[in-house]
């Protein structure tokens, strides 16, 4: 249990550390951790990453556009161009991840839970596509001070 405990621990360091560095913008250190979390090679702690950024991701959605209970939230997604993407044509990882953020809003802890499994599946560069994704969203929900939420970037893999 102790063992458990810790890993998580580490797990929720590691994610703060790695958030902290995309929020500075020093892309360096993201660049190595996400090389690290490549190497690790485990899908176990990719997944908690991967829904720790989720959860990252909401709480900041939450805290500027509070919603009732059963509100529903609709995504807009753009390229690197900033032209509308249609959202079934992301690649499976981040569609996966952006639809574990939809759940999670949506207080739907059952899709979320499946979603973020999926969104973690794959080889580890695609897992890492999927982190990568979420800390650009993570960065632009966050860096966003306009009162409507900003569209969340998308790249092809």
């Amino acid at each position: 249990m102790t063992e458990n405990r810790d890993a998580g621990a580490s797990v929720r360091q590691f994610t703060a550390e790695l958030v902290g560095a995309a929020m500075d913008g020093d892309y360096e250190d993201v660049a190595d951790a996400l090389g690290l979390l490549a190497r690790a090679g485990s899908n176990r702690i990719s997944g908690e990453i991967v829904a720790e950024l989720a959860g990252r991701c909401a709480s900041v959605v939450r805290a500027r556009q509070p919603a009732d209970p059963g509100a529903v939230f609709t995504v807009a997604v753009t390229d690197e161009r900033a032209r509308p993407v249609e959202v079934d044509r992301l690649p499976p990882g981040p569609l996966a991840a952006l639809r574990a953020l939809l759940a999670d809003l949506g207080g739907d802890a059952e899709s979320r839970d499946i979603q973020l499994e999926l969104a973690a599946r794959g080889e580890p560069d695609d897992v890492i596509g999927v982190v990568i994704h979420q800390l650009v969203w993570l960065v632009e929900l966050s860096g966003s001070s306009a009162p409507t939420l900003p569209p969340l970037s998308c790249f092809a893999q």
